[in-house]
């Protein structure tokens, strides 16, 4: 009798820890689930030129990066790409200037990615603009990754922190999906464009810092 009570606590135990143990497996496994649903961390940006400097920056890292063949492919071409649902030999000036900002936490509210017509189509963001009557600056003077509109459809950043274009007869650029001038193959280049080339000029950034500031008052 006591041999058999003491094989049913055994048993009681047994099933016990088997329980537990099934418990913390399925806790472990929600808390990875849970884990690999979390939104992706940012930086944190204490100013304006800070948030510029690592949008420009995480821009610099594709620096010399080129196409595989000229026809828009590069493994690193297809990665920017599929980051935006586009094409993976999709025209990527647009596309890749959108990528850089979003992994450093600017989702720049345009409607289509790979459009260059998008970022320049909110008239508010308009800071400058060359027509009939010749050069004019609307808003405030452009700075570093503010969008630049060159040529029939093509968009790149500066790549400089001040910018006067009523003083400066060129300006430098960081730029995809271009040859750099050069003519040979497309990719990422340090461009000097002529203000005679620039067609408008849109701040993004100001708007979004601007915003998140006072979110977090």
């Amino acid at each position: 009798m006591f041999g058999l009570t003491v094989l049913s606590g055994l048993i009681a135990f047994s099933q016990t820890v088997i329980a537990q143990t099934s418990k913390k497996a399925a806790a472990s496994g929600l808390a990875k689930k849970a884990s690999e649903k979390r939104p992706p961390v940012f930086p944190t940006f204490q100013s304006e030129a800070q948030l510029r400097q690592a949008v420009y920056d995480s821009a610099a890292t594709f620096v010399g990066k080129t196409e595989k063949t000229n026809q828009n492919d590069g493994a690193w071409i297809a990665a920017i790409n599929r980051f935006n649902h586009l094409p993976k030999n999709a025209h990527y000036c647009a596309s890749a200037f959108y990528y850089v900002h979003a992994i450093n936490g600017v989702k720049l509210p345009v409607v289509g990615v790979g459009m260059v017509r998008s970022y320049f189509s909110q008239a508010k963001n308009i800071i400058y603009k060359r027509n009939g009557r010749g050069n004019q600056r609307i808003g405030k003077k452009p700075g570093r990754m503010d969008a630049v509109s060159i040529f029939a459809s093509h968009v790149e950043g500066i790549a400089q922190d001040r910018y006067d274009p009523d003083e400066d007869d060129r300006v430098k650029c960081i730029g995809f999906n271009t040859t750099g001038g050069k003519g040979t193959k497309g990719g990422c280049y340090i461009n000097y464009r002529r203000t005679a080339e620039i067609k408008m000029i849109a701040n993004w950034i100001t708007p979004y810092f601007t915003s998140l500031q006072s979110t977090s008052i």
